[in-house]
């Protein structure tokens, strides 16, 4: 498969999925070929918020594609073709999810559960220097157990080499690439809780240890959303203190419904501290609404933070201010200094939250330039049970500014380097909390 000319999250999942695949692909017939593409095609014709489609001659595209679906010999065959002219278009949010690639799901919202799913090592990594960095390790987490220090590199899961992923990545530029490697390794790291695997690492002076890491249960929880694969939300918070002021943090994994209440139940209690960090480093979106209610923590008042653009009409996305708390009990709008951070793996809602409330001035954002994966989508299932990924709207902020492709620029810079990771420092945190402890008494 292709992966050239597929956009942030469409490119990262592509990736994704072609390395998920462990069955050979089915063969297809002509004609079934030809349902999955005339059904690709036709929603992207009908649904695509702009109708010159970014600029791209939508009839001349089937022209040219229908005829190489009509020859080929696998389903996978046609999903490369189809994300190849998904391509086209240069945007995110366009991809093929193979049937195959979705787990079975015994129930709906937190009864879904993947007993292959529930390990990890404990540990997460970003892609920098063209290398894999361990950016966290989990306190308590067999990584941390087995002596695992941020800022190693990692070489090896089991078979699979961290150099053969890292040139599938050539065609990608530096953002979709990191975002890639990010969601692959995760991939590769999660398991069954108890299997085991061989893991290679460069430490602080370069030096190969190998490891035998036994995976132990994640803290996620699991979430159904839509035919998308299932989405395993992660939820901390806490309180940190600095120059004998105390800062809360907050830190989730994606937007859905099991966050709202965990989120919410945080920020009341944090709204006496001197200020607050919206950690959302790693959160490659989900359902925009959350976006509204989050920003209403901060406002007295109504306030826009941006509109999404569909074919049909605009929706403007308006700070709810929120004005009780879970048990109905009057409550004061936090109006202490926010902080939002964000890397390459902030996509979707994460960019419309964190640039909406860049552009109302009510909060500062901190780290590096996000995914550019912002636009608003739905999903189609294709004759043969595969999912198709595909935008429907745009967004852009209240001053104007659209963010696909160019991702949500922070307003401070600070970039996240080995020999910080190596030094035990978060200096995306700390730049964040130093703004914060630094502003005058409210």
């Amino acid at each position: 498969m292709s992966f050239a000319r597929l956009r942030g999250l469409g490119a990262a999942a592509a990736l994704l999925f072609a390395a998920c695949a462990s069955t050979p692909s089915d063969a297809v017939a002509s004609d079934e070929a030809v349902a999955m593409f005339e059904t690709a095609w036709q929603a992207v014709n009908d649904t695509h918020y702009d109708p010159t489609f970014n600029g791209v001659d939508w009839n001349a595209v089937h022209d040219e594609f229908l005829p190489r679906v009509k020859e080929a010999s696998s389903e996978e065959e046609v999903r490369g073709l189809l994300n190849e002219m998904l391509g086209r278009l240069e945007q995110s949010h366009f991809v093929v999810i193979p049937e195959g690639a979705l787990p079975t799901l015994p129930g709906t919202g937190d009864d879904v559960e993947d007993e292959n799913l529930a390990g990890d090592f404990g540990f997460d990594v970003r892609l920098r220097d063209g290398a894999l960095v361990v950016n966290e390790v989990v306190p308590g987490g067999p990584a941390d157990h087995a002596g695992v220090k941020t800022g190693w590199l990692l070489t090896r899961i089991g078979d699979d080499e961290s150099a053969e992923l890292l040139e599938q990545l050539d065609k990608l530029d530096e953002r979709e690439a990191a975002m890639a490697a990010w969601q692959v390794t995760a991939h590769h790291s999660i398991g069954a809780i108890g299997t085991k695997a061989e893991l290679a690492f460069l430490d602080g002076e370069d030096r190969e240890v190998t490891l035998e890491l036994e995976r132990a249960e994640r803290d996620v929880v699991a979430h159904a959303f839509g035919n998308l694969p299932t989405f395993y939300l992660r939820f901390r918070s806490g309180t940190l203190e600095r120059g004998g002021k105390e800062v809360g943090w907050i830190h989730f994994t994606n937007w859905f419904l099991p966050m709202v209440g965990p989120i919410n139940a945080a920020l009341d209690d944090m709204r006496g501290l001197e200020g607050i960090v919206i950690d959302l480093r790693g959160n490659t979106g989900g359902a925009l609404p959350m976006v509204m209610g989050l920003a209403g923590h901060f406002f007295e008042d109504r306030e826009s933070l941006g509109t999404m653009t569909t074919r049909e009409n605009e929706l403007e996305f308006v700070a709810a201010p929120r004005k009780v708390d879970a048990e109905g009990t009057l409550i004061e709008t936090f109006h202490g200094p926010v902080a939002i951070l964000v890397d390459e793996t902030s996509g979707s809602a994460s960019e419309v939250f964190s640039g909406g409330m860049q552009s109302t001035g009510r909060a500062r954002v901190f780290g590096e330039t996000t995914a550019g994966a912002v636009l608003p989508s739905r999903t189609t299932t294709l004759p043969n049970g595969d999912a198709m990924l595909h935008a429907l709207g745009d967004f852009k902020t209240s001053t104007g500014v659209l963010l696909e492709g160019d991702g949500v620029v922070p307003d401070v810079h600070v970039p996240l380097t080995r020999e910080a990771l190596l030094a035990g420092k978060d200096p995306q945190l700390e730049t964040a909390l130093a703004w914060i402890t630094g502003q005058d008494a409210n």
